[in-house]
C-alpha cells in the first residue's frame, strides 16, 4: 500500500468516516470489513455487494471525475496504484489523503485487507476476515499438494484478443498467482510482465490445456469454438475453454478465494 496525505490514519489522529472507493475490489473489501456505511462514493464498475448500488458514482474507475469526488467531501480516497498514481498531485493539493493498492498475489491481497483495517481503525475485523480466508486457502493448498505432477493441467488466462493479438496474465499479475494457487500450471512463465500482449502464434505454441476468459458476452465461447485458429487449440478441442464472472476473475477483494477454489474445482472435479 502507498499512502499519500498530510497525516496518516495509522497515527490515530483522525477517524476516517467518508470514503470514496475507485475500484470494485476495494469497495468489496470495505463492505466485507463491515465498514460499508462509510463509503460515500464508488466507481461505476463497483457492483458488489448490492448495497453499492445506492452510492453515488464518481465516473469510471480508470478515469474518475475529480469534481464529483470533491463534492462528496471524502476523508480519504482509496484506489489502484497502476490506475490512480497520476492523481496523487491533485489530491495532495486539496489535502485529501489517498491510499493506493496493487496486490500481485493472493497473499498480497490479504496484506492489503489488513492495511485497510489499520487505516479504518477496524483491525480486529480485518484480522478475522483474513484468518477466515487464510483457512480456506490452506485447505485448497493441501488439495493442490496432493495432485500428482503428471495430473496438473496447463492454463492460460486470456483478458482480451483482437487482430491476432492476445492479452494474457503474466507472472507479475494476481491472476497468474490465482492459477498457481488453484493447481494450474501457467503457460506464460517465459514472459516478464503482468499482462503482456502476445501474438496468436505464440499462444498457439503454448497450447494450454485450459483457457480462462471472462466478460458478459454469452456468445463469445461459441464464436471462439467456430473460429478456425482457436478450434485447433487443445483447450477448445477438449472443451476446456471457460468463461467466468468478471467479478471473480478480475478482482483482488475477498472473493479472490472464491475464484481460486472455483478454478481448482473446474480443473480437477
Amino acid at each position: 500500500m502507498q499512502y499519500y496525505g498530510h497525516e496518516s490514519k495509522q497515527t490515530g489522529e483522525k477517524m476516517i468516516e467518508r470514503i470514496v472507493s475507485l475500484t470494485p475490489s476495494i469497495t468489496e473489501t470495505i463492505f466485507a470489513l463491515g465498514a460499508g456505511q462509510r463509503v460515500v462514493g464508488v466507481s461505476d464498475a463497483c457492483d458488489f455487494p448490492s448495497e453499492v448500488h445506492t452510492r453515488p458514482h464518481v465516473c469510471s474507475w480508470f478515469d474518475p471525475d475529480m469534481e464529483r469526488i470533491l463534492n462528496l467531501k471524502p476523508d480519504m480516497v482509496l484506489g489502484l496504484e497502476t490506475a490512480h498514481q497520476r492523481l496523487v498531485p491533485a489530491f495532495e493539493t486539496r489535502g485529501i489523503p489517498l491510499a493506493l493498492f496493487n496486490p500481485a498475489t493472493v497473499e498480497e491481497a490479504f496484506a492489503d485487507m489488513l492495511s485497510m483495517g489499520a487505516l479504518l481503525d477496524i483491525d480486529p475485523e480485518a484480522k478475522a476476515l483474513v484468518q477466515r480466508l487464510g483457512k480456506r486457502m490452506a485447505v485448497l493448498d493441501a488439495k493442490v499438494r496432493d495432485l500428482a505432477p503428471g495430473d496438473r493441467i496447463t492454463v492460460a488466462r486470456v483478458l482480451d484478443f483482437s487482430n491476432g493479438t492476445l492479452i494474457v496474465a503474466g507472472p507479475r499479475s494476481f491472476q497468474y498467482d490465482v492459477i498457481r494457487r488453484g493447481g494450474g500450471i501457467n503457460v506464460t512463465t517465459d514472459t516478464h510482465e503482468a499482462y503482456p500482449k502476445v501474438p496468436f502464434s505464440k499462444f498457439r505454441s503454448w497450447d494450454p490445456q485450459m483457457v480462462l476468459i471472462c466478460g458478459t458476452d454469452m456468445n463469445i465461447l461459441s464464436r471462439l469454438k467456430a473460429d478456425l485458429p482457436w478450434s485447433n487449440l487443445t483447450a477448445v478441442k477438449t472443451g476446456r475453454i471457460y468463461q467466468f464472472d468478471c467479478g471473480l476473475t478480475c478482482r483482488t477483494g475477498p472473493r479472490i478465494v472464491n475464484m481460486t477454489e472455483l478454478l481448482f474445482q473446474t480443473l480437477y472435479a
